[in-house]
């Protein structure tokens, strides 16, 4: 079986934000904070649209994690 390079790259900023405690608005981590290169943009992005990554307005951001538990994190 061969995993997607997106669904990797998804799942590596998933893990960065989590790792770095931002699991929830009060604990939301600046991508520089959370070790993730903005620069993913395109899988950033999705991530945002999907309501994984949730923006806070202030250039932070934090992983809704009901949703990553539901098995959404992989979706393309």
């Amino acid at each position: 079986m061969v995993i997607p390079s997106g669904a990797i790259r998804k799942k590596r900023i998933i893990n960065a934000f989590l790792a770095a405690g931002a699991g929830s608005r009060s604990t939301a981590k600046t991508c520089e904070e959370a070790g993730v290169f903005r620069g993913l943009g395109i899988k950033f992005q999705q991530l945002i649209r999907q309501g994984i990554l949730v923006p806070c307005g202030d250039g932070a951001f934090y992983v809704d994690e009901s949703i990553v538990s539901s098995g959404a994190d992989c979706a393309p």
